[in-house]
């Protein structure tokens, strides 16, 4: 056990250095980053009520998977995964010879870029060349956000999905739709603004 002394230095040193010692692995500070916000879409929503059923969702084999609107199967690559009618979660896969493609999940919002369910107020998107993918992140200004459930966050995130920017930047999973940035507006914290991160070790059972 570290002496009242000992620990007061560490706490001293890890301030001086950017970093503050926590219990099984190292709080480091990894600088300012914008804050936006992507979410999972639902075909069944009046947005895509309109035009004919003429856009094919197909899988990588060319197998087609359903047929929905225009506009639904472009926010569908642009956010990454979504609601079909039907009840099933559909995810964008990659391009195959210059087309979408797409997959069909039982993860309720869809995976993330390592495989990890997308989890609502817990996922974020990085540039791994900022925070490594698997990371373990501690946003202080956003612990005491109250969750729509009731809850209240306690500022830990995980860095489990691969953002289509570059440099310091975190895009937080906020669930079905955009109603989900409510929490944090709340906290005065909204798309553009700006959160101070740490990381703290990485993750191995997609939790943070």
């Amino acid at each position: 056990m570290l002496s009242p002394r000992r620990a007061v230095a560490l706490i001293a040193l890890g301030a001086v250095c950017g970093t503050v010692p926590v219990y099984g692995a190292e709080r480091v500070k990894a600088g300012r980053a914008l804050v936006t916000f992507y979410w999972l879409i639902d075909e069944s929503s009046s947005r895509y009520s309109k035009g004919k059923e003429n856009a094919v969702l197909r899988d990588v084999h060319g197998n087609v998977i359903a047929k929905t609107r225009r506009q639904f199967k472009l926010d569908l690559v642009r956010e990454g995964s979504g609601w079909l009618r039907d009840g099933r979660t559909v995810m964008f896969q990659k391009k195959v010879g210059g087309e979408s493609r797409f997959r069909i999940t039982s993860s309720k919002y869809g995976l993330s870029s390592n495989g990890c369910p997308l989890v609502p107020f817990r996922t974020i998107a990085v540039d791994p060349h900022f925070i490594k993918i698997g990371s373990r992140v501690y946003l202080p200004q956003l612990k005491g956000m109250v969750l729509p459930d009731g809850t209240v966050h306690d500022g830990m995130f995980i860095a489990a999905d691969r953002g289509h920017f570059s440099g310091k930047h975190l895009d937080f999973f906020i669930g079905v739709g955009t109603h989900g940035v409510r929490p944090f507006y709340r906290k005065g914290f909204g798309s553009r603004s700006r959160v101070t991160v740490y990381t703290e070790g990485t993750t191995h059972d997609c939790t943070p």
